[in-house]
């Protein structure tokens, strides 16, 4: 479900899939909902009114909600799936690994920094579930349902990418100063969570350790911190290409 109106416009501009919007009845429309509204006839996307007494279910102690999106199931790609697309259209992967990353704020500010840096695929082990529910989605502002997700086992995964010559990196605390690595090209970043950190058989397994200086009495960043130095120091590394591309 989606319950924020200007994620739920961002996400009908850009094609994602609703199975229905819900609207309490009686509802004195402002000019966001109304374009909400008009959005989804466009794509024949069902509408269903409801009394505000069915709708109502609190947010926070304030507020009540009075228009819902409900998306329809997110495709989960395969590896090889993703990577034949990628190819296909000529762009090099650019992939987040997450092992091991619990909270759903985390996971959602991660996607978003994520989405907005070009990240083209997101791999996980995780339950589907947990990765697209509610919380996740509204920390993500709906981007998470914008990069194309795939459920593997991590060392499947991993295994997989040094077949395709895509540099693998994990974040952690003794590896190597993260500015001063080269990130360009095909690259995916494998993230922990700040307490434990990634587990030492999956860090192993990748090719380098990045690690971003601070100054001493701090044990770590927290992980979403983390992963948007990085992600925008390859960014950076690349030139922003991006923002031409988003721009045009």
């Amino acid at each position: 479900m989606v319950r924020n109106k200007n994620v739920i416009l961002e996400l009908l501009r850009n094609g994602v899939a609703f199975q229905k919007i819900t609207l309490a009845e009686n509802l004195d429309q402002d000019s966001l909902t109304k374009e909400i509204l008009a959005t989804a006839a466009t794509k024949n996307i069902p509408i269903e009114n409801l009394s505000r007494k069915k709708m109502a279910r609190r947010r926070s102690g304030e507020s009540r909600e009075v228009l819902i999106g409900f998306l329809a199931p997110v495709k989960n790609w395969t590896l090889q799936e993703l990577l034949s697309k990628l190819y296909e259209n000529n762009r090099d992967p650019f992939f987040l690994l997450l092992n091991r990353v619990a909270f759903a704020n985390n996971m959602g500010v991660i996607a978003r920094t994520g989405f907005a840096v070009g990240v083209n695929g997101l791999i996980f082990q995780t339950d589907a579930a947990k990765l697209f529910d509610e919380e996740t989605l509204h920390f993500s502002m709906g981007t998470i349902a914008r990069i194309p997700c795939v459920k593997m086992n991590i060392f499947a995964a991993l295994k997989e990418l040094r077949k395709n010559n895509i540099k693998t990196f994990s974040i952690q605390m003794d590896g190597g100063i993260y500015f001063k690595e080269n990130l360009t090209g095909p690259v995916a970043f494998v993230l922990g969570a700040e307490r434990e950190g990634l587990a030492k058989t999956v860090s192993d397994r990748c090719d380098k350790k990045l690690a971003i200086p601070m100054r001493k009495g701090i044990d770590s960043l927290n992980v979403s911190a983390s992963a948007s130095i990085i992600l925008y120091e390859k960014a950076r590394q690349e030139g922003l290409h991006f923002l031409s591309e988003n721009s045009s």
